[in-house]
């Protein structure tokens, strides 16, 4: 079996960024780090852009995202997540009152979709565990290290925990990889990348929209989507006809 090297380099890369924005937060310029945000959040809507066009079926891909969206929002992932973030910030802070939180709460929550759910994370842990190629964590390693570096200029060390469920995560990735294997066609991976890159633009606009003032997206809802586009793949591989 191979070495998670790409796994370990991640989880290190977004414990090292947390420790080191909750150090700098009081050393960065408010308006450096408001620019990082924005920067940030447009590699974002790039990188997004890039694994949507490699899709190998639209309607599978939006079917995907729509039902999952629905799902997510139906089992209030996202609502659950907020809860228990502020119950555990509460917890460790001893705050008294909540509702002072409410945006370190929303930024948490997009480090989590960052740091746990990306599909770039996903896959590449995935690939890790098929082949040994650690490339794909790797690369993002060295974003994770200095988006979540920024996050935690306003939220603290706290997003250093967000590493324990990245690792449960990534290792059930790296060990299943062999087990889900034969569904994971070519098609299949091209169009998980592209719901990924779904997701990752809507990181990206949520960086954007917490600059501007604009409507976030709740990007945690629409998850589901990694798993059903899998799925619907696989289904659409047994019809008639191509979709």
């Amino acid at each position: 079996m191979q070495f998670p090297i790409g796994i370990l380099a991640n989880i290190s890369a977004v414990i090292l960024g947390g420790l080191a924005g909750s150090l700098f937060k009081k050393i960065l310029p408010q308006r450096v780090v408001e620019m990082l945000y924005m920067t940030f959040g447009f590699c974002a809507l790039g990188i997004g852009v890039v694994s949507i066009v490699k899709m190998d079926s639209l309607t599978v891909v939006i079917l995907s995202v729509i039902i999952g969206a629905v799902v997510g929002e139906l089992c209030y992932i996202d609502s659950g997540i907020q809860r228990f973030i502020r119950f555990s910030m509460d917890k460790i802070n001893r705050r008294q009152k909540q509702d002072d939180n409410t945006k370190q709460i929303e930024l948490l929550c997009l480090a989590m979709a960052i740091i746990c759910f990306s599909g770039t994370g996903i896959f590449g842990a995935l690939s890790e565990g098929l082949d040994g190629d650690h490339s794909i964590l790797l690369a993002k390693s060295v974003l994770d290290l200095f988006t979540i570096m920024v996050i935690a200029t306003a939220t603290g060390w706290f997003v250093v925990l967000f590493s324990l469920p990245q690792a449960v995560v990534f290792f059930l990735c790296f060990f299943l990889a062999n087990l889900i294997a034969p569904v994971l066609t070519a098609s299949a991976i091209a169009n998980f990348k592209a719901v990924g890159g779904i997701l990752t633009v809507m990181v990206g606009y949520n960086m954007l929209a917490g600059q501007v003032g604009l409507k976030k997206i709740r990007v945690l809802n629409v998850i589901p989507a990694l798993v059903l586009v899998i799925a619907f793949t696989w289904a659409a591989g047994y019809l008639p006809f191509s979709i």
